[in-house]
């Protein structure tokens, strides 16, 4: 790794044919990333989105209209999904759509069945994400359009950096998944979705894009939604599952978060456990530990600026207009001088309360953990994405056992990263059989990730929320989950 090789907080290197900078320093990070007038993500994200979703010339000179690299102006639409991510109702309600839909692929599972787990969790993480975010008009709900969703995002590489002769059938998934969104819209379907989807419908059409160029543009925006969630439930899977102690701990924390009770459903007597997602940080800090860890280990993602301006950053370096900084979370996730000597290793209660220390004894920066990046361009659906995986988590421990069917959890490497990723993905799956837990094999499960209060979902006449009718309104605490 160039950063062992070095040893230097900053490099810079010539790639592309123009100068990159790559910064290997968590301070130095931070400092550019406070300036983000003058490191900025936008004129890279214009660039970049409109070659990957394959949009026009003039979606690209509207994008390039609003960005004003001098004045560090950059339109509106870069930040118009913060408003419906940040936590508040529109987040809460994606939440429980996604959670009820998690709870209802679990309560498909079918006991002593062999299942590909990454494939398994690809297809059910994909529902539940697709669901929250479109709504019972979802487009994902065709197998097709799924399937041609993964091909085209396994395929990225080369829809960036080679011509389209060479990748015709990549463009032509692509495309499958582009004509699904403009049928989408064309029915008005986007007026029962999400909060989210509805600010980018409306932020696009304000900036006078075209009926084609919006439909390829929100199959960019899928790639950013689902790229990486079914990754780390995954991963977060395998290592508390294959370590006897972590379950151990981390099911005596989730069971604290379940309340049990018991009453009828169709005149039978039925055992109901309510899992409270919102207490997972209060009551479970060996669960947040276990999937921090998890993202320190497995996360590859590079955040990215080009800069705007001749700037002397920290009055010692002197970073040219126009060229790229590079910074990559690998670098600073398996750096020894921050995590100590055993930065390779995997160890579930490093973040535990009061542990995280670096060689020297003191603690480590919160800086230092950059999974979701860092600054305004942090990721802004994590909270979205955190609470998704942890109600497959919280759940999926206290109702099974999963077992490898080979005998052991045998780690898969995860050596083929694709550009998109911001979690590895294994080589290779892994089988595993799900072995219902006695006490918890009946009853009705339900999952509580806000206020009900706060919760209202609007749909059609009738829509779809895992296997249940959704009318007008919709709470989570509604007297017939389950039935």
């Amino acid at each position: 790794m160039r950063r062992d090789q070095s040893q230097l907080p900053i490099v810079t290197l010539p790639l592309f044919g123009s100068r990159v900078y790559v910064v290997f320093s968590v301070p130095i990070i931070q400092s550019i990333q406070k300036q983000h007038k003058l490191f900025a993500f936008q004129p890279i994200q214009a660039k970049f989105s409109t070659k990957l979703c394959g949009a026009s010339k003039d979606a690209y000179k509207i994008l390039r209209r609003h960005i004003h690299e001098e004045n560090g102006e950059f339109g509106t639409i870069y930040g118009v999904m913060h408003h419906a991510l940040c936590p508040g109702k529109f987040l809460d309600e994606m939440n429980f759509i996604s959670s009820e839909r998690v709870r209802s692929s679990i309560d498909g599972i079918r006991p002593g069945t062999n299942i590909k787990l990454g494939e398994w969790l690809r297809h059910h993480v994909t529902l539940a994400t697709t669901d929250a975010v479109y709504g019972p008009h979802n487009p994902f709900r065709e197998k097709e359009v799924e399937n041609a969703f993964w091909a085209f995002d396994e395929a990225i590489p080369g829809l960036i950096f080679l011509p389209q002769c060479v990748s015709r059938q990549w463009v032509r998934n692509r495309k499958v998944v582009a004509d699904a969104f403009r049928h989408y819209f064309l029915h008005g379907y986007h007026e029962y979705a999400s909060a989210l989807l509805k600010d980018f419908y409306q932020a696009e059409c304000s900036y006078g894009f075209s009926l084609s160029d919006r439909s390829l543009f929100e199959t960019g925006h899928a790639i950013a939604t689902l790229d990486n969630t079914y990754t780390a439930v995954f991963w977060l899977i395998f290592y508390v599952f294959s370590s006897s102690s972590a379950l151990q701990k981390i099911r005596h924390e989730v069971a604290s978060i379940i309340t049990a009770s018991v009453g009828k459903v169709d005149g039978k007597r039925t055992a109901r456990h309510v899992v409270d997602i919102t207490k997972v940080n209060s009551h479970c800090p060996f669960l947040v530990s276990t999937f921090k860890e998890t993202m320190r280990l497995h996360g590859i993602g590079i955040s990215i600026r080009q800069v705007c301006k001749d700037t002397i950053l920290d009055n010692t370096y002197c970073l040219k207009k126009g060229a790229m900084i590079i910074m990559p979370t690998i670098s600073v996730h398996t750096d020894s001088r921050i995590w100590g000597p055993d930065a390779l290793s995997f160890k579930y209660d490093r973040f535990f309360p009061d542990k995280a220390t670096t060689t020297r004894g003191n603690k480590v920066s919160p800086a230092a953990f950059r999974s979701f990046g860092g600054g305004t361009t942090m990721c802004p659906g994590r909270h979205f994405a955190t609470t998704q995986i942890m109600v497959w988590i919280s759940i999926l421990v206290m109702r099974y056992n999963i077992e490898p069917t080979s005998g052991s959890w045998n780690k898969p490497a995860a050596g083929k990263p694709n550009m998109a990723n911001a979690i590895m993905r294994p080589d290779h799956d892994i089988e595993v059989n799900f072995n219902p837990r006695d006490y918890y094999s009946d009853g009705i499960w339900e999952v509580k990730v806000a206020n009900p209060d706060e919760i209202s979902i609007s749909t059609t006449d009738s829509g779809v929320v895992g296997d249940r009718t959704v009318q007008w309104k919709l709470y989570a605490s509604h007297e017939s989950q389950g039935a």
